[in-house]
């Protein structure tokens, strides 16, 4: 029962990050038609999105509920946590490398542009800014694996809200 309410905790907070996460996306995606390297990032932050809405409503409605869901709603579940794994490790090891090395911050404040409109930003705010993000990033990545691995076990549990009713037919 404990997983179970740390399940629903954690999904409740991977679908607030997701909504946010999704329009991004949305915004992205425009830029990405003019710029196709972008692709491949924005597609794998819409597997991310979707799997956090696909997985809240196996929550909702197939362990809360016992509402019967669709068979594909499983491999659905599962293709899209695969590539989440994926985000996660890669934004698990940035925002280490990112974090734990000073050389890589001083680099990228090099290489952020200055506004020239009016006020500059001070670099020690953007630094702030950047290490705030890049701790933000480590625990989002650490929450959606562990999010993921509790998945997997529970699609294996609740293996039976997957499918068709099975009908009681009597007759032999």
């Amino acid at each position: 029962m404990k997983t179970l309410t740390l399940y629903r905790i954690l999904s409740y907070i991977l679908l607030l990050i997701a909504f946010f996460l999704g329009l991004a996306v949305l915004l992205t995606f425009f830029v990405a038609l003019v710029n196709p390297a972008l692709l491949l990032n924005v597609f794998i932050a819409a597997a991310v999105v979707m799997y956090s809405f696909s997985s809240f409503l196996f929550v909702v409605q197939g362990i809360d509920s016992q509402r019967q869901l669709k068979p594909g709603m499983k491999d659905f579940i599962r293709v899209n946590a695969f590539v989440a794994i994926v985000f996660g490790i890669w934004t698990l090891f940035q925002s280490i490398a990112f974090i734990s090395n000073q050389a890589i911050m001083n680099e990228a404040l090099q290489q952020f542009p200055q506004m020239n409109a009016g006020k500059e930003v001070s670099k020690e705010l953007i630094a702030k800014v950047m290490k705030a993000t890049m701790w933000f990033l480590l625990i989002y990545s650490i929450l959606l694996l562990t999010h993921i691995q509790i998945t997997f076990r529970l699609l294996k549990q609740y293996a039976s809200l997957f499918g068709k009713k099975q009908e009681n037919n009597n007759e032999f």
